[in-house]
């Protein structure tokens, strides 16, 4: 009805705008947290290619011309506990992730200049390897996932609608989570490869193991931390906070595998969570309209919702209670305790405020299918309505 996308049927679902727009939100969370991720990609890659020349002119400096030529010298140079940790953390490497293999060059050139090892640092260069792998895997199912839910929102019929946009907030809202853990992993490598790029600048080689974890090291840690359930879910929350987002139905989902890239659930589609108990029931409340208060029944969902009505128009006036049959995009239909079906169709309506629409606002036409009589301009007021 009118431009601020409530819809005829809202009449007898009245929480189904809220659903809507939680939907809608959790989509357009996605599509941002998304764009951001690529943003942060491309960063990653711009930095990979910045590093190459970087990186090839430290090892001419020290006159290795290959990888293989650098491997045999870092062998003859570290002895004991450094050479096994060393031999080990190549077994890790995947050859073809460009930032893992910087990684391990950079700290192989110190080993043979220092006699040290970094093992830790390509630990974790390992271990950023395999998150960015995950979230690019990750996003690639969310954006998936997306595109088959959207079939959910091209419904007028209401109790459709209703069951629809409960099932679009149920699996958007793991898909949101997992996102924004994707581009929080991406962007703690971007940043990592930025120290790195930074140190090839003046590549200033030290004995003291922990100043060059500190120089190489960055903030990696503690930035993909980020990507942690914990933190994401803690970010979430301020930012529905902010917005005053409709959560009433949002799942469970503070809990779960801290590492959200690295758990057995996120490189699949959609999980069901269970949902929160208190999104569960309808209670009793009161909803000021401009002119009144009216009474929100409890009903439960399984009922057919039934809405009462005083409705006032230039060809008559009266009261209905009417238990809802059907909806399409302009009209619903509610059966009275007659068993006579009556429309209501929408008129016309200017809305005072697009979140927050009155049925005030609104301006509707009536038709008693049995005798045809139609009530043309009626002002609707509600008496009573279902909780949801």
């Amino acid at each position: 009805m009118g431009g601020g996308g409530s819809k005829i049927s809202d009449l007898f679902f009245p929480d189904n705008p809220n659903r809507r727009a939680r939907a809608t939100q959790l989509k357009e969370d996605i599509d941002f947290f998304c764009n951001q991720y690529e943003e942060v990609k491309k960063k990653r890659d711009d930095h990979l290619t910045a590093i190459k020349p970087k990186l090839n002119a430290l090892m001419q400096k020290y006159r290795y011309n290959t990888t293989d030529e650098l491997d045999k010298a870092v062998q003859n140079v570290l002895k004991g506990k450094a050479l096994e940790e060393y031999i080990n953390v190549k077994k890790q490497i995947d050859d073809t992730d460009e930032a893992m293999t910087t990684l391990f060059q950079v700290t192989s050139i110190i080993g043979v200049v220092t006699g040290v090892f970094l093992g830790a640092l390509v630990k974790l260069g390992v271990m950023s390897g395999r998150a960015a792998l995950a979230a690019v895997v990750v996003i690639g199912v969310v954006l998936g996932a997306v595109a088959l839910l959207a079939v959910l929102f091209a419904v007028f019929e209401g109790a459709k609608e209703r069951e629809n946009m409960k099932k679009a907030i149920k699996d958007l809202f793991p898909e949101r989570l997992k996102t924004r853990a994707a581009y929080e992993a991406m962007n703690a490598l971007a940043n990592w490869l930025s120290s790195i790029k930074t140190w090839l600048d003046e590549p200033t080689i030290a004995k003291n193991e922990a100043k060059m974890k500190k120089k190489l090291g960055g903030d990696f840690a503690e930035d993909y931390k980020k990507s942690h359930r914990s933190a994401v879910v803690m970010y979430l929350k301020q930012y529905d906070k902010d917005r005053n987002a409709w959560t009433n139905e949002d799942p469970g989902w503070e809990t779960g595998d801290e590492d959200v890239l690295g758990s057995s659930s996120a490189n699949k589609s959609s999980e069901h969570h269970a949902e929160k108990s208190s999104g569960n029931v309808a209670k009793a409340v009161k909803l000021k309209s401009a002119s009144s208060e009216i009474q929100i029944d409890e009903e439960s969902e399984d009922e057919t919702p039934t809405i009462k009505l005083d409705y006032k128009s230039p060809d008559g006036s009266g009261s209905l209670q009417l238990q809802f049959e059907t909806s399409d995009k302009t009209s619903c239909t509610g059966q009275d305790s007659n068993n006579n079906s009556w429309i209501i169709r929408y008129e016309s309506g200017e809305e005072a405020d697009s979140k927050n629409p009155q049925i005030s606002d609104y301006l509707f036409s009536l038709e008693d299918v049995a005798s045809k009589k139609v009530y043309k301009s009626c002002q609707i007021t509600f008496t009573s309505r279902p909780p949801a």
